[in-house]
C-alpha cells in the first residue's frame, strides 16, 4: 500500500547535519510516512550517514545532479505518497508535527494543498548551546522566530491578489498538482519554492491550514537564505533573489494586491493567529535537536 505523504530531504555535503534531518522525520515513526533522500555527491560523510538508515528509506541515490531544483524534482519523481513535501537538509521536522500532518490529511482528502507555520532556531556553538541546557546526545539551541499564519483561511482570502502565506517546506501539496504546475524550476536557485505556490495560486489551487509548526528552519552562516544577529546575506545574493522574484512575477502572471494585503492582515487580527504568533514569539524560547 502507498503512504499518504513523501518526504524529500536533498543534500549536498550537509553531512554534518544531515542525521539530524533524517532523525527528526524517522523517529516521529507516523504510519503511511515515507522518507527519500536525494545526495548531490556529496565528499562528505553524507552518503555513509544516508547508508545509516537506508532500510528505513523509501528510494536514496547520491550523484550529481543539477542544482537543488532538479534534485526536488529527482526526489518527487521517485515519492510513492499521494501528498509531497521536503525538508532541507540542514533542518528539521517539528516534534510530534507528522501524526497532526497526516491526520488533516486523511480528514480533508479533497484539498490539495496544506499550508502551516514554521519556526527558526539558530545553530550556535556547543558551548554556547550548554549553557541553556544542552548536550547529550541532544542539543538545546535557541529559537529566534516564530512564523504563525492564518488559523483559518477562508476560500475568499486566496487567489491571484492575495498575498502567499506559505513558509517554504510548512506546506504539502498533491504530486498531482505538482506535475500540473511543471515541477521546479531548474533556473530558480532561491525562489523554487515561492515560484511554485505562485504557479498553484495561477492555477486556482486553495490551501487548507495546519495549525502546528510544521518546520524548524536551522539558522547558520553557511545557509543560502538565513539572515540572522550580524549575519546578512551579500549585496550580490539579495541581486539574484531579486532577479528570480521579478522572473517568477513576469512568468506567472502572479500580481499581489496592496489593498487585498491589508484585508488579509485585518482577517488574522479578526481570527485570533495575528495575537498567537505574538506569544509564541514570547515564549516559545527553545528546541531540542539531535
Amino acid at each position: 500500500m502507498n503512504p499518504i505523504l513523501s518526504i524529500a530531504i536533498v543534500n549536498f555535503n550537509y553531512g554534518r547535519y544531515l542525521e539530524a534531518a533524517v532523525r527528526s522525520v524517522l523517529d516521529q515513526q507516523v504510519e503511511g510516512v515515507e522518507l527519500v533522500v536525494v545526495d548531490g555527491g556529496s565528499k562528505d560523510n553524507s552518503v555513509e550517514v544516508i547508508k545509516k538508515y537506508a532500510d528505513k528509506l523509501g528510494w536514496w541515490v547520491s550523484e550529481p545532479d543539477k542544482g537543488q531544483s532538479d534534485a526536488f524534482n529527482k526526489a518527487f519523481a521517485h515519492c510513492r505518497g499521494k501528498y509531497l513535501t521536503w525538508l532541507n537538509a540542514d533542518d528539521i521536522m517539528p516534534k510530534g508535527c507528522l501524526k497532526k500532518i497526516v491526520k488533516e490529511l486523511v480528514r480533508h482528502p479533497k484539498c490539495e494543498w496544506f499550508t502551516g507555520n514554521l519556526f527558526r532556531f539558530v545553530d550556535k556553538l556547543k558551548e554556547e548551546v550548554e549553557k541553556i541546557g544542552g548536550g547529550g546526545e541532544r542539543t538545546v539551541y535557541p529559537v529566534v522566530e516564530c512564523a504563525w499564519g492564518p488559523n483559518y483561511l477562508p476560500g475568499f482570502l486566496q487567489g491571484k491578489g492575495m498575498p502567499i502565506a506559505v513558509y517554504g517546506p510548512a506546506t504539502i501539496f498533491t504530486k498531482r498538482i505538482f506535475d500540473a504546475a511543471g515541477g521546479m524550476k531548474l533556473h530558480q536557485n532561491f525562489m523554487m519554492d515561492t515560484d511554485l505556490w505562485m504557479r498553484f495560486v495561477m492555477m486556482g489551487v486553495k490551501q487548507r491550514r495546519i495549525n502546528c509548526f510544521c518546520w524548524a528552519f536551522r539558522m547558520h552562516v553557511d545557509s543560502k537564505t538565513a539572515e540572522f544577529g550580524d549575519h546578512k546575506l551579500s549585496p550580490e545574493q539579495r541581486t539574484k533573489f531579486e532577479a528570480e522574484r521579478k522572473a517568477s512575477h513576469e512568468a506567472t502572471g502572479y500580481k499581489p494586491s496592496k489593498v487585498l494585503g491589508r484585508l488579509w492582515q485585518l482577517w488574522r487580527i479578526l481570527d485570533g493567529s495575528f495575537v498567537k504568533g505574538l506569544w509564541l514569539k514570547k515564549m516559545f524560547k527553545h528546541v531540542e535537536v539531535v
